[in-house]
C-alpha cells in the first residue's frame, strides 16, 4: 500500500505504545510524540522490529504547553504534507492542583487544549490525504459530570478526579464540534472509551491517589493490548472509513452521556478554548 502516516501522541507508554506497534504491523508509518526523550528512544528500539525502513519518526514535546504543542504540530505538518490519522492519545490524571508554565490548570491543558491545538494545526495535512481521520481518546469517566464555565479549570473548588472527568467530557464536546466544522473537508472525527486499562496512567501522582489507582488496576483493569483495540480500529478499519462524530466503546458506536449532547456548552467550550489558545500564542 502507499505510505500512510499516523501521528500518535502519548506514544511512549500504555495504549499509545500498543497502538503504535499494531499500526506499524499493518504497514503504516508512524510519528510518535512524547515528553521524555529517553522513553522515545526506548520505544523506537522496541518497535523497530515491526517497522520498515524510516517508518518511525520521533518528536519530543511537553503537550501540556500550548506553545510546545503548536510548535511540534507545525514541525510535523512541515515534515508530512499528507497525514492520514491523528490519534490524540496523550493525557494524565493529576490528583493535586497544578499549573503549567503558561498558567493553565494541568489537566485542562494536557487533556483538552493539547487535542484542540494539535488537530487544528494538522487539519490541512489531514485534508490533503483525501481520507484523514482524527481519533480522540476520551473516557467513560465523562459520565456523571457537566461543565461549569465559572470553574472550568478548577479555579473555585478543585477535585483531581472531577477535573479529569470533565476533561474527558471536553474531549467529547471537542469531537462533536470539530466533526460539524469539518463537514466540507475529507476528514472524519471520532472519540472513544478505551476501557479501564492497566497502564502507568495516574502513576505520576504520589500517596493515596497513586496507591488506590494501582490497587484498582490490579483488581479490575484489562491489559494494554485490549485497551488499545478501539483506538486501532478507529484509526485503521475500513468499517469506519466514512463514519464521523461518533463515540465508541469496544469498537462499537455508543451513546455518550446526556450532558455531552448539550450544544450550547459545546459551543461555549470551543469559544473559550479558542480565546485561551490565541492569548497564549499571540
Amino acid at each position: 500500500m502507499a505510505e500512510k502516516i499516523v501521528i500518535i501522541t502519548g506514544a511512549t507508554d500504555g495504549i499509545g505504545k500498543v497502538a503504535a506497534r499494531e499500526i506499524l504491523k499493518k504497514g503504516y508509518s508512524v510519528a510518535l510524540v512524547g515528553r521524555n526523550k529517553e522513553k522515545l528512544a526506548q520505544v523506537n528500539a522496541e518497535l523497530s522490529q515491526y517497522a520498515v525502513k524510516n517508518s518511525i519518526s520521533l518528536y519530543q514535546a511537553d503537550l501540556s504547553s500550548v506553545k510546545e504543542t503548536k510548535k511540534v504540530a507545525e514541525k510535523i505538518q512541515k515534515d508530512f504534507p499528507k497525514i492520514h490519522v491523528l490519534l490524540n492519545n496523550a493525557g494524565a490524571f493529576f490528583s493535586e492542583h497544578s499549573v503549567t508554565k503558561e498558567g493553565l490548570e494541568s489537566t485542562f491543558a494536557l487533556n483538552h487544549l493539547n487535542y484542540f491545538v494539535f488537530a487544528d494545526t494538522l487539519i490541512p495535512s489531514l485534508h490533503a490525504s483525501g481520507e484523514g481521520r482524527i481519533v480522540n481518546v476520551a473516557s467513560g469517566a465523562h459520565f456523571g459530570v457537566s461543565l461549569d464555565f465559572d470553574n472550568l479549570q478548577g479555579e473555585v473548588k478543585f477535585s483531581g478526579w472531577k477535573q479529569y472527568q470533565k476533561s474527558k467530557l471536553m474531549n467529547i464536546y471537542f469531537t462533536y464540534e470539530l466533526d460539524e466544522r469539518l463537514k466540507e473537508k475529507s476528514i472524519t472525527v471520532n472519540c472513544l472509551h478505551p476501557g479501564f486499562v492497566k497502564t502507568k496512567f495516574g502513576h505520576n501522582n504520589i500517596g493515596f491517589a497513586k496507591s488506590a489507582l494501582q490497587f484498582a488496576q490490579n483488581l479490575f483493569a484489562m491489559n494494554e493490548d485490549k485497551g488499545a483495540r478501539t483506538s486501532i480500529f478507529l484509526s485503521t478499519s475500513d468499517e469506519v472509513k466514512n463514519v464521523s462524530g461518533g463515540y465508541f466503546e469496544k469498537s462499537k458506536a455508543r451513546k455518550s452521556s446526556k450532558p455531552s449532547y448539550d450544544l450550547s456548552a459545546r459551543k461555549e467550550l470551543w469559544k473559550k478554548s479558542e480565546q485561551l489558545v490565541k492569548a497564549i500564542l499571540k
